[in-house]
């Protein structure tokens, strides 16, 4: 019995360049990097649209700033709280600062990643000068009193944690943003308990922050860009920054804190604490998912 013919495949032609050598399969979606030019405009649009009603609310309108200095009185007659967490916030100094900020662009430069070291510099520097120069010589209150906005204690504390997330290697990331969390909600948080600053000021710090770290962002991916980006876990980062901002709240409550006339003032001392927790783990996520997926 004769074996049915078998039937042979064409094989197709391969196609190969000049130079001999078969072309690269194209990178799939996942795998190509496009750059943080959308979150750098959209972190920048954000950060001066919150800081602009910030403003108009806390400073430019009487019922606004009346209603922002309820919200710093409701959050707790307990002065052995509040004496407790100035006394740690009075430890954020220049020389503090200074080597804060020196650390962080050590760890940049051990990387060989000289676009984060200057981001870094650019980030907390920059912030905390255009904090001190609106408080000091640009903004005014509508009621006539002095004017504390920006807060520069949030500044100086969000700032380096934001800068500390840019320069951290990625797999470090997880840890460095919950503690990051921590100390800004501590610090923005703790002025407000202590009577120092207003909640608009520190949210108003917190804009400020995150429109430095869209530039910041920007010259570090012009300077050198990451070399393969990854996939930013948007959920699980978020949760971690807002652990770091929920143990401040805890402490502070552990400490003897008490909203003030107890149910009256609850719903403010709620609404001057909790959006700034809020925020600083927000802007501090976002920071953490774009240098994850651009910068490396």
């Amino acid at each position: 019995m004769s074996e049915a013919p078998t039937m042979s495949r064409p094989v197709l032609a391969e196609t190969r360049g000049a130079d001999g050598r078969l072309p690269e399969e194209p990178e799939g979606p996942e795998r190509r990097a496009s750059g943080p030019w959308l979150s750098v405009v959209l972190m920048g649009l954000l950060a001066l649209a919150a800081f602009a009603a910030i403003v108009r609310v806390s400073l430019g309108s009487l019922r606004g700033s009346e209603l922002d200095n309820d919200m710093m009185h409701a959050v707790g007659n307990s002065a052995t709280a509040a004496m407790k967490v100035t006394d740690w916030i009075t430890y954020v100094s220049v020389g503090g600062v200074a080597l804060c900020l020196a650390v962080c662009v050590g760890v940049a430069l051990m990387r060989r990643r000289v676009g984060l070291a200057v981001a870094a510099m650019v980030l907390v520097v920059g912030a905390n000068v255009t904090t001190r120069i609106l408080k000091l010589n640009v903004l005014d209150r509508a009621d006539g009193a002095g004017n504390s906005l920006p807060s520069g204690h949030a500044t100086v504390a969000l700032s380096l944690g934001l800068a500390a997330v840019l320069v951290a290697p990625a797999a470090w990331r997880w840890v460095v943003v919950p503690f990051a969390g921590f100390v800004a909600t501590f610090v923005g948080a703790g002025t407000v308990v202590g009577q120092w600053h207003r909640p608009g000021d520190v949210l108003a710090a917190v804009a400020v922050c995150l429109g430095w770290t869209a530039l910041a962002v920007g010259l570090a991916a012009l300077i050198q860009p990451g070399a393969a980006p990854r996939r930013p876990g948007w959920a699980a980062r978020s949760s971690l920054a807002l652990v770091g901002s929920a143990v401040v709240g805890l402490i502070f409550v552990g400490w003897g804190l008490r909203p003030a006339d107890h149910d009256v003032n609850l719903v403010l001392a709620v609404l001057a604490l909790v959006p700034i927790g809020i925020a600083s783990a927000a802007a501090l996520a976002w920071t953490s998912a774009v240098a994850d997926r651009h910068l490396a």
